[in-house]
């Protein structure tokens, strides 16, 4: 898998293949939107050069170049990864999942959990689930901390990692543990073009949206300014005078 650092794990986040997978209480789901980019947490970002995103109806496209070109740290520069922050224990995540739709690639985006196994509010790993290739299975990354390798359920091999297990016996080997940011990842290293349709997490399903901005004062009349998003205007008049004091 590819690397970035994170924190003071020096983590490795992982360009992970991830299928929909079932979720428990779906029906209850909670319907909401991440505004992008506002929403997406900045030190986490790791969409590289060679690695984009935009939003599509009310989904998001995330695609890559494919041209396998290196930074001067020699990253792989096709990638594509965001993350949102969320402050929710890991009992209560039920089973995390994206929706999405290929456009084309033969590796599927993949979902991430940041993670303080450590009760420190410090992040100390990142989950990885793989459901196409290690079904519910969770690996940790390689640069975790110490101490939740050693608690890891299994150390068996043959997974993405040899610390790994099933979140309900990741929940069972942590129940104290808190998922600090949730997120995608494509690449690095891949070529593909998917449409993320929802992000499914903690019963709650995601779905995208792009800030409205309004570019002159006319946009302002007709309602218009209650369509604005960046920023939130309280009524036409505020919505005008925001121009003005622009000038």
């Amino acid at each position: 898998m590819h690397a970035r650092t994170f924190g003071r794990l020096g983590t490795v986040l992982a360009g992970v293949a991830v299928s929909a997978m079932a979720l428990s209480g779906t029906a209850s789901a909670v319907a909401k939107t991440i505004d992008v980019p506002g929403d997406f947490v900045a030190s986490l970002s790791d969409t590289r050069v060679n690695g984009h995103y935009e939003v599509i109806g009310t989904g998001l496209r995330i695609y890559t170049d494919g041209n396998a070109d290196t930074d001067s740290t020699g990253r792989n520069t096709d990638k594509v990864a965001e993350y949102v922050a969320t402050s929710t224990p890991l009992a209560n995540v039920g089973e995390p999942s994206l929706n999405y739709t290929k456009n084309t690639g033969t590796i599927a985006p993949g979902f991430q959990l940041v993670i303080d196994f450590g009760e420190d509010s410090t992040p100390d790993g990142i989950l990885i689930g793989e459901p196409g290739v290690y079904g519910n299975d969770w690996w940790l990354n390689n640069a975790a901390e110490g101490f939740v390798k050693a608690g890891a359920p299994s150390h068996a091999g043959g997974f993405g990692s040899d610390n790994h297990g099933t979140l309900a016996q990741w929940r069972s080997a942590f129940p104290t543990a808190t998922v600090t940011a949730f997120g995608f990842a494509l690449g690095s290293g891949v070529k593909g073009d998917y449409l993320l349709n929802s992000i499914a997490f903690a019963g709650d399903t995601y779905t995208f949206t792009a800030p409205v901005v309004l570019t002159s004062k006319d946009e302002c009349k007709k309602g218009g300014w209650a369509a604005s998003t960046s920023p939130v205007f309280k009524n036409q008049g505020d919505c005008v005078s925001s121009f003005a004091t622009a000038k």
